[in-house]
């Protein structure tokens, strides 16, 4: 995005900003892939003629399973692709976001494949170690099923909440007087939505599967309300309090 790069450059977060892909990766011993993961599987198809010859090439997809289809269009470059996912960042976009201690203590997931070269995976784990992360490795089926249950299905809740509070009669109220719980609880609901809708879609059917799982506990919460049984909503909120406070 043109007027970000130039923000970014302004304010000197990067070097240079390039015109073009090839541009970009002229010469690069390491390419990492930061945009919306749709854009990057346009990326990974387009890379294969304008890599320097021993050049790595990562990502930061939240999503796995595309990223890893799309890089089959790396041919004799596919073993120095390693897909990777730090799990850092907020509910802030842009430039004006950026800090410099981001992957401090975060956790770096790779997901390698079997095409993955030994040689690329240590360098791209040395990268993130630089930054501060702890790199763990993990099964792409098992991310994108992991993270469609902790972090892709919570976004949807959360904007689905925030529209449900903010369209409704009493939103100025809500705006007004709403404490710490519907503010922690929305948070991550002031994300981007375009870049949101690019990973639900994505990642679409563990996304589904978590939120099945979700509506059959929220179907049991409003059960036992409607009920009136306090033992049983008692059992299931504290079912969640006890994982809950394990994080």
């Amino acid at each position: 995005h043109a007027p970000d790069a130039q923000l970014a450059a302004t304010l000197g977060l990067i070097d240079r900003v390039a015109a073009t892909l090839a541009d970009a990766v002229r010469d690069a011993d390491l390419v990492v892939l930061a945009a919306p993961v749709e854009a990057n599987v346009a990326f990974l198809r387009a890379l294969p003629p304008l890599l320097a010859p021993a050049a790595i090439v990562t990502d930061v997809s939240s999503t796995k399973r595309s990223i890893i289809g799309a890089a089959a269009a790396l041919g004799a470059a596919r073993p120095r692709f390693v897909p990777g996912h730090p799990i850092a960042g907020s509910e802030h976009s842009g430039p004006r976001a950026a800090r410099a201690d981001l992957f401090d203590g975060c956790a770096c997931l790779l997901s390698p494949t079997a095409q993955t070269g030994p040689q690329a995976f240590e360098r791209v784990a040395q990268l993130w170690r630089a930054l501060g992360a702890r790199v763990f490795e993990i099964d792409a089926q098992r991310h994108d099923a992991l993270f469609a249950a902790v972090s892709h299905w919570p976004h949807a809740v959360a904007f689905a909440l925030s529209a449900a509070v903010g369209g409704g009669e009493l939103a100025d109220d809500a705006r007004r007087f709403a404490g710490a719980g519907l503010r922690d609880t929305t948070r991550v609901g002031a994300s981007s939505p375009e870049l949101w809708a690019g990973i639900l879609l994505d990642n679409r059917d563990a996304v589904l599967a978590a939120s099945r799982e979700f509506e059959r506990q929220v179907s049991a919460i409003a059960d036992a309300i409607e009920a009136g049984d306090r033992a049983a909503l008692t059992a299931l909120l504290a079912a969640g309090a006890r994982w809950r406070r394990t994080l």
